[in-house]
């Protein structure tokens, strides 16, 4: 791994979208079609929110639309937390594998959409993370259904970032109706400044 290629965020070491382990694995891989295609900001928030709000070592968790993982490698190495990076698009999980060993962790996969996420699998985590997930209208309803499934599965906190788009405001709304969730503002300095919302469930 040439030090050119590489560069460190938020204490992980992150591959350059022209470093040549991503432009390989481009080349050996299909591209991944849900806009899993680089680290999107909104996994910050959460980190910052769990940095405030520390978990239990060995705590169990679940990023679902993980991308490239960045947001799961970070609790698997900051929180010895066990995690499961849940993605529709199988073509991620190369970059998020990448990102791992780069990182010295180990990160559990799963294929799945949203509404196909089972109720025993659900039951199994402590937390449920998501980071830009929510940016077609199409997604609201599989996400809710989700939510719900997680809530009556009994997991204890769900949380989802977001810069604010249009479907995730009105996700936000229905939760706070149906769950008493919390719409927080949320604001980032490094890597760079960024502003945007959690949203916070708990059973």
């Amino acid at each position: 791994m040439a030090a050119s290629d590489t560069k460190i965020v938020r204490g992980l070491t992150v591959y350059k979208n022209k470093s040549k382990a991503i432009t390989s694995l481009i080349d050996l891989h299909d591209d991944p079609e849900i806009h899993g295609h680089k680290i999107w900001y909104s996994s910050f928030f959460i980190m910052d929110y769990l940095d405030a709000h520390p978990p239990k070592k060995k705590t169990t968790f679940m990023e679902v639309g993980c991308g490239w993982g960045l947001l799961s490698i970070y609790c698997a190495k900051n929180f010895q937390a066990q995690v499961t990076g849940v993605d529709a698009d199988r073509n991620v999980f190369p970059f998020l594998k990448l990102h791992a060993k780069a990182n010295g962790v180990k990160i559990k996969t799963s294929i799945s959409r949203f509404e196909n996420l089972k109720r025993n699998s659900l039951a199994k985590q402590d937390l449920i993370l998501g980071a830009d997930i929510c940016f077609w209208k199409e997604l609201i309803d599989p996400l809710y259904k989700m939510i719900n499934k997680a809530m009556e599965a009994g997991v204890s906190r769900i949380i989802i970032a977001d810069p604010g788009r249009s479907p995730f405001l009105k996700l936000s709304k229905r939760c706070i109706k149906k769950f008493d969730a919390k719409l927080v503002d949320v604001e980032i300095s490094k890597p760079n400044a960024k502003e945007g919302y959690l949203l916070i469930i708990e059973s």
